[in-house]
């Protein structure tokens, strides 16, 4: 039973960087300062990154790179400044085994925190279930030992050497 990897990609929306936008369209006579700013979180704005798979999570911001596999997330929260929730974005707070991290300046983030959440419960129970069939495998493939009896089938007829014998035995330990 393999699943398919499928992943979905997220971005900041950019009206999280709206205020610096206008502080630096205001800041632009001042010697170009307002250029600097513009261009420093237009940059910001563009490499950061969200992408969430069937198994982890994974955030990019300015070059770096954290993966959060879905079985140790916790719990998935949302938090919205007064002018967040004005515009509809949101931050959600990813809680796990770690530490936290933050999703931040997504648009209706109360659906995607349920979805996160609901997918890391599901990702934990799928691992218990693999670790009881694990636990519940027989030590030896199945037909080892019909192959380990024709083996010595074919020793006791001579058909095989005895060094021959005790080579592809010690296979079967």
């Amino acid at each position: 039973m393999h699943q398919k990897n499928e992943s979905v990609e997220l971005r900041p929306d950019w009206r999280l960087f709206l205020v610096p936008f206008i502080i630096g369209v205001l800041l632009i006579p001042a010697l170009g300062a307002g250029v600097w700013v513009i261009y420093h979180f237009r940059k910001k704005w563009r490499r950061m990154r969200y992408r969430i798979t069937n198994s982890d999570i994974r955030i990019e911001e300015s070059g770096e790179e954290t993966l959060i596999p879905l079985y140790r997330i916790t719990l998935a929260e949302v938090q919205s400044s007064w002018l967040q929730k004005t515009f509809g974005l949101g931050t959600i707070v990813l809680q796990h085994e770690d530490g936290r991290e933050w999703l931040q300046g997504l648009s209706d983030p109360g659906p995607i925190a349920v979805l996160i959440e609901k997918a890391a419960f599901s990702e934990r129970e799928r691992m218990k279930i693999r670790e009881e069939v694990k636990e519940t495998q027989p030590p030896h493939p199945s037909g080892t030992l019909d192959k380990k009896n024709e083996l010595v089938g074919l020793w006791q007829q001579g058909l095989i050497s005895e060094a021959d014998y005790l080579q592809e035995l010690k296979k079967f330990e």
